[in-house]
């Protein structure tokens, strides 16, 4: 016991500290963080969310912000500690769902497999870009409640612990005003409902606690709609958004090592399948996670951590005990008894040997990459200080993942088109002239004329539309990133230009410079 404990503590430890330095290699801030920090604000500055969009200048429909409370949230780390504290906080969340992760996998064995532990955690860290490409993001909760859920209701199943049910409707209350994933803890109680049932073991306490569940998701500020928008927004197409297609047919490099993975867990569970009938809502859950992981990005460490939990019991303690396999075939009893005293001190020193050589390898690519403080190249940050030390006040239209960030910057002396959140506030049709208008599509002209004609327009540098700006807007500044137009009318004899120096921009990344009041918020 007290080598198992001193194993737990080394290897928790080495959890830690490789998603601290993951988290300082991936620092890159989510475009739509900003707009979460404005909603947060507002919350802060006047008592209430927002239920309009104040930022924008084309129409909107009412802000049913399924994200509210992360906002919220997000805001009051980064107003009282600033950016680590929201750094912070996005390691502590990562570092909890491989907590519960490890601890869910572990519930029926005594002893887990030192080596196996070491190279999962390792091998999953790298293959989960949707955890460790972006600063914190309000989808990092669903992936926490969703380990949670699958423990708790792993206790109830295996250990007859039934009075933590009564724990997953105060977390659903959380979970529903944090991120609108939580129909995926719906999905779970659903499936351990079929599952159980076909398992002709008791079934019915997962059925009501999935309607107690769905019940206290009608308690947020929004009634009844907002319950309706997350069932909306949770089948809503969107092809032209990364995160919602498919890993597969993803051109990135940083979904290599999950590809691989996913092969490898899906080739264990078509290899175990054949038990399927021994464990129903086990086999249920993992092809669910893995037809969602593979058809959306933004799902896949849904099966990854699934894969961790259920099969890893296959892999090292059932009857196709993988580590078994190597000596399993041995006749001869001396040489079957050398071999697994070989194999068992290679299980309990190895890992120990590993955990420092991963950490070492990571902390030289941490040094070799070099990571950019916030990456702050990804936002158009010199294009919006020229906009704000010229004092140009007016619409600006941008891209769809820069317009949260302009707001955060310039509201309220200037307006967006729109932003990430478009499914949340705006209309299809705006988006869609969005995208014409970037992509230089048939009747592209559209958005430069009323009622959404813009003052200033940011295009990409590679965008084909710089081929087409009519001539009553002309270029006046530029990066290698963006081209920034004014309208001839806006039009000055001479502009100061943006600092040159980095740290300034490093410094002033979330410093904003107007509060909300009651009158900015607009009606429909």
């Amino acid at each position: 016991m007290n080598k198992e404990l001193k194993y737990n503590i080394c290897f928790y430890i080495y959890v830690l500290l490789m998603i601290t330095i993951w988290a300082f290699m991936s620092n890159n801030i989510d475009p739509d963080f900003w707009a979460r920090i404005l909603q947060g604000d507002a919350f802060w500055q006047l008592g209430h969310i927002l239920k309009t969009d104040v930022f924008s200048y084309t129409p909107t429909h009412v802000w049913l912000d399924h994200e509210w409370g992360a906002s919220v949230l997000f805001s009051f780390i980064l107003n009282h500690f600033g950016y680590w504290g929201i750094f912070s906080a996005r390691i502590l969340i990562v570092f909890l769902i491989f907590y519960f992760t490890f601890k869910t996998a572990k519930l029926e064995i005594d002893k887990g497999v030192k080596l196996l532990d070491v190279f999962l955690f390792s091998y999953s860290l790298v293959s989960l870009p949707t955890l460790f490409s972006s600063a914190l993001r309000c989808h990092f909760f669903t992936f926490l409640f969703f380990s949670i859920f699958i423990y708790i209701l792993e206790r109830v199943r295996n250990k007859g612990e039934n009075k933590l049910l009564f724990i997953l409707p105060v977390l659903m209350l959380i979970w529903a005003n944090a991120h609108g994933g939580c129909v995926a803890g719906l999905g779970i109680l659903a499936i351990y409902s079929l599952g159980e049932a076909l398992n002709k073991k008791p079934f019915k306490k997962y059925i009501f606690t999935l309607f107690v569940c769905f019940a206290v998701m009608f308690i947020n500020p929004y009634g009844i709609d907002y319950v309706k928008f997350i069932f909306m927004a949770s089948t809503m197409p969107r092809p032209n958004i990364t995160e919602w297609i498919s890993p597969f047919l993803s051109q990135s490099g940083l979904f290599t090592w999950f590809k691989i993975l996913y092969s490898i867990f899906f080739i264990v569970l078509i290899f175990n399948i054949k038990d399927y009938k021994n464990d129903f809502t086990k086999y249920i859950l993992l092809f669910v996670c893995a037809y969602f992981s593979y058809k959306y990005i933004k799902n896949t460490p849904f099966f990854i951590i699934t894969s961790i939990i259920f099969l890893y019991k296959d892999i090292c303690a059932g009857h196709n005990n993988y580590f078994n396999f190597i000596y399993g075939h041995i006749k001869e009893p001396a040489k079957k008894q050398k071999t697994q005293d070989c194999v068992r001190i290679t299980e309990n020193i190895l890992p120990y040997g590993l955990m420092p050589l991963f950490f070492a390898g990571s902390l030289i690519v941490f040094f070799m990459i070099k990571p950019d403080l916030y990456y702050l190249h990804e936002q158009p940050v010199k294009e919006v200080e020229f906009l704000k030390i010229n004092d140009l006040k007016g619409r600006v239209l941008a891209p769809l993942d820069l317009g949260s960030y302009i707001a955060y910057k310039l509201f309220p002396n200037n307006l967006i088109y729109m932003d990430g959140r478009y499914e949340e506030v705006y209309f299809n049709k705006e988006k869609e002239l969005l995208d014409k208008f970037y992509n230089a599509q048939n009747d592209w002209e559209e958005i430069l004329s009323e009622p959404y004609k813009p003052d200033y327009i940011l295009i990409p540098v590679s965008a084909v539309i710089n081929d087409y700006i009519p001539n009553n807007y002309k270029a006046v500044y530029g990066t290698q990133w963006y081209i920034l137009y004014l309208i001839n009318d806006k039009l000055k004899e001479k502009y100061y230009l943006p600092s040159a120096d980095k740290n300034y921009y490093i410094k002033n990344a979330f410093t904003k410079g107007f509060t909300l009041n009651k009158s900015d918020e607009k009606s429909l």
